[in-house]
């Protein structure tokens, strides 16, 4: 017996609570960030970095990762949709005939999140100069290569 495709789980979704649901793609995000606070926690730990240092990265670094992954698959991908519907953009929404509807937000691109992350250390390292962007940039690949996976896993999900 041959096989044409792999189907990993019955649905995108782990599970419902009312309409809201958590999706297997978003969790391994969640995990993904934990897991990288985490291993950065114990490198500035280890390396007397303080820790108000490290809260601040990590707020850039969600919010550069989430916003350009969104806006890479905006641009890159789906455009002539998005074009028309500008504010869909960023809102967790949908334009149907009858108004607006909640969907939650679909649509990411890891090579947007690559571009969204280096943006985000650049306008860190303008604000934060205890160390030289050489070392912060040697400290997080290994957490950013772990969440990828993370996050890749949740593609294959």
């Amino acid at each position: 017996m041959y096989f044409t495709k792999i189907d990993w789980a019955p649905s995108e979704t782990l599970f419902k609570i009312g309409s809201f649901g958590i999706h297997y793609y978003s969790l391994m995000f969640i995990i993904a960030f934990g897991l990288g606070y985490y291993m950065m926690k114990k490198i500035y730990d280890e390396e007397k970095i303080p820790l108000e240092y490290l809260e601040s990265l990590f707020v850039y670094m969600i919010i550069s990762i989430l916003l350009g992954a969104r806006l890479g698959d905006v641009l890159f991908y789906s455009w002539d949709y998005y074009q028309n519907h500008l504010i869909e953009i960023l809102l967790p929404i949908r334009d149907t005939p009858t108004g607006y509807t909640f969907t939650g937000f679909r649509g990411l691109a890891s090579h947007g999140a690559v571009v969204g992350t280096l943006i985000g250390l650049y306008l860190y390292k303008r604000k934060f100069t205890h160390k030289p962007l050489l070392w912060l940039l040697d400290r997080v690949t290994v957490p950013i290569a772990i969440g990828a996976s993370f996050v890749r896993f949740g593609n294959l999900l």
